[in-house]
């Protein structure tokens, strides 16, 4: 003879073993950090490019925002040391040590000079 286990069993023990998972305690949608190799002996580190995707803009005058690579960026906040200048309706543009870098969500990033 099979024995059934009533549905309010049932719901009780798949709440027990929900609640027995791990909770997430940090942003799943943020991007991970990228992890550098160490360099070989006698070779000096190949400089890193900073090439990251703008996904999106929030036009709002000087409130407006950029998500880069998911992370919401406003006018004059830092991303990995890059401030953010100015959004316009496909682009954001970046400064760090004196360098401009375009992000255009119709084309790559490219990086200007002032």
């Amino acid at each position: 003879m099979k024995h059934r286990l009533p549905p309010a069993l049932l719901l009780l023990i798949a709440t027990a073993a929900f609640a027995a998972e791990p909770r997430l305690h940090h942003d799943p949608f943020r991007r991970p950090g990228g992890t550098a190799l160490a360099p070989v002996a006698g070779e000096a580190p190949a400089p890193v490019e900073w090439q990251p995707r703008l996904r999106g803009v929030l036009l709002s005058g000087p409130s407006s925002l950029a998500n880069v690579d998911g992370q919401m960026v406003a006018i004059g906040e830092k991303l990995d040391g890059h401030r953010l200048l100015s959004v316009t309706e496909y682009q954001a543009v970046f400064e760090k040590d004196g360098r401009r870098v375009t992000l255009d969500m119709r084309r790559p990033p490219r990086e200007s000079r002032p």
